[in-house]
């Protein structure tokens, strides 16, 4: 078990950097589709190259009511009680028809908070990612009817016209001629008494002005969203109508126009209370660090983590401990004193030859790892021969020599013997880097 649990921790931390990259794959579809022909955001860049105040939401803030005028809210969605899933086959993203999943009550809530131009959805994933305006990437007309139940227009249709640009002039002060493809507008009648008609297009109803029991103020529902969205503002007179359609709905309201595409609700508070203010605190309020584009550091963070750990734990083995001043410390006062009963009893043949031998051990451990005996001193006369082969032959020559005989030669032969072996050693350890000059001095 053990041996497993490095593993174990590298695929728990690579499994965590894989949940965040998923979750972040929700804010990469918002975006996407965002900047998508059907998406809003050409509004927001086209209203303030036009001076009009506007304020693109964003995942992490929330802006406060009562410094907004109106919101413009697109729906992807013809159903708000279900999410919409992945789709697994070609044919089911073509005809996807829930692209955003926003909730009933999310939607409710907004259209509650402050005056909102609802833009109803009209085409499928298809056109997104074909960009392709075709009958077959059209939300079905009898597919509103479970969206219209859900905001609280049952008994509203739409009409929808063929595959032709219907071209019209409108607009209540200049006119603008705007063009759409399958113009959709409202069928006659079919709206309720606590909705107006707020515009059109030749007689065709384009806009509705509604009022609903939860809210106080209008909530304006758009049919065609091809006049505002990113396709529509290149077609025609289309974005100068945007422009001033989106004006005469401030009605002379210098706050900023709010263009909503996140799930996020707008920040209240009570009117009438003092300066100071206790904000409620969350988990939400914690999880705002794991939102795009924070997420994006952790999971890179979780993964760098997890190769890391890997390298140590795995590739490299685990660390390993030095030897201990003591264990060091009790080596060198058996050596000192093995020497001295050497001196002692006369036997300077045997201190040559034991000194010699310890220094070729202590340099193969230092050069090539764990004491190998002879094996790693043969490894080592190896390894100095790659660099200088007669440097290697003379070093080993001398070594043996004092090692297998020193106990057997003259005072004025060790002498000779060691003055050989140290020149040698210096000239190995100059080729060779500093490995055991302390050893050797």
């Amino acid at each position: 078990m053990r041996d497993n649990a490095p593993m174990i921790i590298i695929l728990t931390v690579l499994l965590g950097g894989a949940l965040l990259l998923v979750m972040l794959s929700d804010f990469a579809r918002d975006r996407e589709l965002d900047n998508s022909v059907i998406g809003i955001n050409g509004l927001s860049a086209w209203l303030k190259e036009n001076d009009v105040a506007v304020r693109q939401s964003h995942p992490r803030l929330s802006p406060h009511i009562d410094d907004l005028s109106i919101r413009v809210l697109p729906l992807y969605d013809v159903n708000l009680l279900e999410e919409a899933g992945t789709p697994k086959t070609v044919k089911d993203l073509v005809g996807q028809q829930t692209q955003r999943d926003l909730s009933q009550e999310n939607f409710k809530t907004k259209i509650s908070e402050l005056p909102t131009l609802v833009m109803l959805p009209k085409w499928t994933t298809g056109f997104i990612e074909t960009d392709i305006a075709y009958k077959e990437t059209l939300i079905p007309l009898p597919a509103y009817n479970r969206l219209f139940r859900q905001i609280d227009l049952p008994d509203l249709k739409l009409k929808r016209e063929k595959a032709v640009f219907e071209s019209a002039s409108v607009g209540s002060g200049s006119k603008r001629e705007v063009a759409l493809f399958h113009a959709q507008s409202f069928a006659p009648g079919t709206w309720p008494n606590t909705c107006q008609v707020h515009q059109k297009m030749n007689e065709d109803v384009i806009a509705l002005a509604c009022r609903f029991d939860e809210t106080a103020h209008v909530t304006y529902i758009f049919s065609d969203p091809d006049l505002l969205n990113n396709h529509g503002l290149s077609v025609a007179e289309n974005a100068a109508f945007a422009k001033d359609f989106m004006i005469e709905l401030v009605l002379g309201n210098e706050k900023p126009i709010y263009v909503d595409t996140s799930h996020q609700l707008l920040t209240q508070y009570e009117p009438n209370q003092e300066e100071r203010r206790d904000y409620e605190r969350s988990g939400s309020d914690l999880a705002r660090f794991f939102e795009f584009p924070l997420s994006l550091l952790w999971a890179a963070a979780l993964s760098v983590l997890a190769i890391v750990y890997w390298r140590g734990a795995i590739r490299f083995g685990p660390l390993e401990r030095e030897p201990s001043a003591t264990a060091n410390h009790s080596k060198t006062v058996a050596i000192a004193t093995k020497a001295r009963l050497l001196r002692l009893s006369e036997s300077d043949g045997q201190m040559v030859a034991d000194f010699v031998r310890n220094q070729l051990t202590d340099l193969t451990i230092k050069t090539l790892g764990p004491d190998l005996g002879a094996t790693g001193m043969g490894r080592y006369f190896s390894h100095i021969s790659r660099r200088d082969a007669q440097l290697a032959y003379d070093f080993q020559t001398i070594s043996e020599h004092l090692i297998n005989n020193a106990h057997r030669m003259t005072h004025a032969d060790l002498f000779k013997g060691l003055d050989t072996y140290k020149t040698l050693l210096e000239k190995v350890v100059d080729s060779n880097g500093s490995i055991g000059i302390s050893k050797t001095r």
